[in-house]
């Protein structure tokens, strides 16, 4: 006999569709509007009824924003600084998480790793001011160590490693790569890392979205045009009198395409990163 499927699941699934691609158009219309708008010219942007597509389409903006602003300079500074960022993210939460998923026995290990996790309830303004008077008491004002540095290690880094190694890496492992003769970090570089290259892509993922983005921090201590990053670059652009739209539009694409881009390109990395630490292996 050949089971046929019963019509209530289909309008049940149907509806489920329907739901998720309206959800779908909603979020992605704020970006549809930003890469039209970059194409439009400030009387388009405000045209009311609104003009859904530029007519005709312009690169004027995008000139404008090359010229008037550091933007080449920005893009490059995001670069170094977002690049520095992940990796020593990468490096050092991989370090410690590795630390606290494998030597168990260290004396205080719970109490340190529970006021780690603790950190994760303090409000990201709170700690703005003593970091920092920190980068002044350094003379790291206006660096780039001053933008990678502060938020190279964060509490869910460790925590999101920590699962992830408990998980994904055995113990017998490690005891056998010691008896071998093999130093602790040998284990950690030769063995742990190859083994949770998943979750290091997935938190290298959320550690450059953050970290391309970050505005008020490098807002903070970057203060010659030449350091700045994209995200302070595009604040600049908002006038307190009349602010060129049409230009802010062009530099808020310029500097969402390479996130998307990334994710496009990084996706299976990092959906596998996500669901890997979801099953003990």
């Amino acid at each position: 006999m050949i089971a046929h499927k019963s019509p209530m699941i289909n309008v049940g699934r149907f509806s489920v569709y329907a739901f998720l691609a309206g959800l779908a158009v909603v979020f992605l219309f704020p970006f549809y509007w930003l890469v039209t708008s970059a194409f439009k010219t400030q009387a388009q942007i405000f045209h009311m009824p609104p003009q859904w597509l530029p007519s005709p389409p312009t690169l004027q903006n995008f000139v404008n924003v090359y010229h008037h602003t550091t933007l080449a300079r920005a893009f490059l500074n995001s670069v170094i600084t977002t690049g520095g960022s992940v990796g020593l993210s990468l490096f050092l939460c991989s370090l410690a998480g590795y630390a606290f998923a494998k030597y168990t026995l260290a004396p205080g290990h719970k109490n340190l790793y529970g006021f780690v996790l603790s950190t994760m309830m303090i409000p990201g303004a709170v700690t703005l001011i003593p970091a920092f008077l920190v980068m002044v008491y350094l003379h790291m004002i206006d660096t780039y160590a001053a933008v990678i540095v502060p938020g190279a290690v964060g509490a869910f880094g460790i925590f999101w490693m920590r699962q992830y190694i408990a998980s994904n890496v055995p113990d017998d492992l490690i005891n056998a790569a010691r008896i071998d003769g093999c130093s602790e970090f040998d284990i950690y570089w030769r063995i742990v890392v190859p083994i949770i290259k998943p979750a290091l892509a997935a938190l290298g993922i959320m550690q450059l979205i953050g970290s391309w983005n970050n505005l008020m921090w490098a807002f903070l201590v970057l203060r010659t045009p030449d350091m700045y990053t994209l995200p302070v670059v595009i604040y600049l652009l908002n006038g307190e009198i009349r602010t060129p739209y049409g230009m802010l539009m062009a530099g808020g694409l310029l500097s969402t395409l390479p996130l998307v881009l990334g994710f496009l390109l990084f996706q299976k990395q990092f959906i596998g990163g996500i669901t890997a630490g979801a099953v003990k292996q």
